[in-house]
């Protein structure tokens, strides 16, 4: 009898996009540190400087920490700064000036390869060697003075090292923003192995244009999604399993994260998570020493600064009364006026919120740079996916993570808000000034354990690998042509 030999045909379709997603399965921190280490040596190389948000004003507020002013007492017309070598301040406004003249004629055909051949044309004609040119010249933070060193702290030991080495500014733009994106890989790497489940949406998360767009420029960002991924992950690992972890670890993240940025206090709230509510008078000490730190270091931070948060820029050309700016006569109208901020923030988030989320995704630049139209959709898709997982909780402790992360959220959305209220908006304005949707991605980790403790299903295995380098590739490959297409 004669048998027909079988033929093993090779997978295809999703079965075969599945057997991938397994197979990678295991290797979550890996996979998301080789993605943003390729795509963000790439988008940095590609990146001019200076070209990300606030970038300028990022590096006068780290320049002063190399310096060793760890308070910006240096104040001259209201605004404070530092004093910077001339020929520093030359190169610096180089750039910020011909960012302008890009913006404005980016049409009529002028392109950085241009840019960068007039700087070097410049300074090699000017040179640096002579007194006038080392003259200090004031320059004010325009609203950075309110970031501790723990927003910065691998910018500043770059910074530190480039001044040894005598570099130029785009030598040491490019060192600063190279050692960020390393320090910054390796702690969301971090929070991605100790978070004990939705690893994969962490990496989705942390690869997202935006996500990975700051990690690459001077900005405070890049360290406040960073911190908060970890602590999210530390927290998340202690509902699931009390004991794992010292709580040390817990107390030295939560501060980073509390530090990095103001609106992150409301983390403290996810140490809720570690027990039943019914506990707490049993592990006070433990609740203390994890949030204690940040709660008096932050208060005490902004008290120290005294920072203006560049209300200036709505001031500037407005006879606004200044007190207005004060978070303390802010606070006092709001007492009067109790309706007057929770109405402000509605007509913020109902009538000027339309941007706000594909600046969450990733509108990158000095808001300028725009990822194709599909990848928003694409991504926005894949993020509501990556969440669905079924966590082998108890019925109480999948309530209580759900509460205590929904809490979260909203309490952060409503600092962000009530932030900008008391530093950022008069009182006649209708709605609140100055909120990007960059700011909420750092609350996106809290997200996606709220829908996933909510639903508590789960997809075929291999599907949230699949999800997670699906779109992080997505965002690696489209973020890095947009810089490359809107500047070269």
């Amino acid at each position: 009898m004669l048998h027909r030999a079988s033929v093993h045909e090779p997978d295809t379709g999703p079965s075969a996009l599945l057997r991938v997603g397994r197979q990678f399965g295991s290797w979550p921190a890996s996979v998301f540190a080789l993605l943003s280490l390729f795509f963000g040596s790439a988008i940095i190389v590609a990146n001019p400087p200076l070209r990300g948000p606030d970038e300028i004003s990022h590096f006068l507020r780290i320049y002063s920490y190399t310096r060793g002013e760890l308070l910006p007492v240096t104040e001259i017309d209201g605004r404070k700064g530092v004093f910077v070598e001339r020929v520093l301040y030359d190169r610096l406004y180089f750039f910020k000036n011909a960012g302008e003249r890009f913006a404005r004629a980016k049409h009529e055909g002028i392109r950085y390869g241009q840019i960068m051949a007039e700087y070097r044309d410049i300074t090699r004609a000017n040179g640096d060697g002579d007194e006038a040119a080392q003259t200090p010249v004031f320059v004010p933070f325009s609203g950075t003075e309110g970031y501790s060193p723990v927003a910065y702290a691998p910018y500043i030991v770059a910074a530190a090292i480039g001044r040894v080495l005598s570099l130029d500014l785009p030598e040491l733009l490019f060192l600063m923003r190279f050692l960020g994106l390393v320090v910054f890989t390796a702690v969301a790497a971090y929070a991605i192995t100790v978070t004990p489940a939705l690893k994969w949406a962490f990496v989705l998360i942390a690869m997202l244009p935006v996500s990975l767009y700051n990690r690459v420029v001077l900005s405070a960002d890049g360290s406040a999604l960073s911190y908060a991924l970890v602590i999210t992950g530390l927290c998340f690992r202690a509902a699931w399993k009390p004991s794992a972890g010292p709580v040390w670890e817990r107390s030295l993240w939560m501060t980073l994260c509390v530090l990095a940025k103001q609106p992150q206090i409301v983390f403290v709230l996810l140490e809720l998570m570690a027990g039943r509510l019914r506990e707490l008078p049993r592990r006070w000490s433990s609740l203390a020493i994890v949030v204690l730190p940040g709660v008096i270091l932050s208060p005490l931070w902004v008290v120290g600064v005294s920072a203006d948060v560049a209300a200036w820029r709505v001031r500037e050309g407005h006879n606004y009364p200044a007190e207005q700016f004060d978070p303390l006569w802010k606070l006092s109208y709001m007492w009067e006026h109790p309706f007057h901020f929770p109405l402000a923030a509605w007509t913020a988030v109902s009538e000027w919120g339309a941007p706000l989320w594909p600046e969450l995704i990733g509108i990158l630049g000095w808001q300028d740079v725009r990822l194709p139209p599909w990848t928003y959709l694409v991504l926005t898709v894949l993020l509501l996916l990556a969440p669905l997982q079924k966590l082998p909780l108890d019925g109480a402790t999948r309530a209580r993570v759900a509460v205590m992360t929904g809490l979260a959220v909203l309490s952060y959305i409503v600092m962000v808000y009530l932030i900008f209220f008391l530093t950022y908006t008069p009182v006649d304005s209708p709605h609140v000034l100055g909120v990007q949707g960059r700011y909420f991605v750092i609350a996106l980790p809290m997200a996606a354990i709220f829908m996933a403790s909510l639903i508590n299903l789960e997809l075929p295995r291999g599907t949230p690998a699949l999800i997670g380098i699906t779109g992080s590739m997505i965002a690696g490959i489209t973020t890095v042509h947009a810089v490359l297409e809107a500047h070269w």
